[in-house]
């Protein structure tokens, strides 16, 4: 299977296939960030949130900037539209830890400020998750480095 094929699924947000695409390519390339990326995304929309989850705390511990930096527009990300769908949390789900960790992943893709208020939402709530407590190193430390203001 290709990444070609792969990319036509996601561009018609048929996430299932091209998740199922993608993690062939990611397996004959698991050093290929851009499936790895698009993976990501396959696996929040398709119900695999620890999934999403693993494979995101990976490239953010390899290479946040990659995930920061991208384009909506030339990487056709629908994060943003996503992350608008998903992102108004209503009083009953204020305790929901996945609504959480799926915005933050979301958001790391179009609104740094925003993912980072989530992992440290999500660290308060899970210490012992240390994933959380890392991305939130990771993501600082890239703005501290850049010189990106916090919101």
């Amino acid at each position: 299977m290709s990444e070609m094929l792969g990319n036509q699924y996601f561009l018609s947000r048929n996430y299932s296939m091209a998740a199922h695409v993608y993690s062939e390519v990611n397996l004959a390339d698991p050093q290929n960030l851009s499936v790895r990326k698009r993976l990501i995304i396959c696996f929040t929309q398709t119900g695999e949130l620890s999934k999403a989850f693993d494979f995101f705390y990976g490239l953010v511990k390899e290479n946040v900037k990659y995930l920061i930096d991208t384009d909506a527009v030339a990487d056709d990300c629908p994060c943003n539209e996503l992350a608008e769908k998903y992102g108004r949390i209503l009083p009953y789900e204020e305790n929901s830890s996945d609504l959480k960790l799926l915005l933050g992943i979301l958001w790391l893709y179009c609104d740094v400020n925003k993912s980072l208020l989530f992992f440290k939402q999500l660290s308060l709530i899970n210490p012992d998750e240390k994933r959380f407590s890392d991305i939130v190193f990771e993501i600082e430390n890239y703005l501290n480095l850049n010189k990106i203001k916090l919101n």
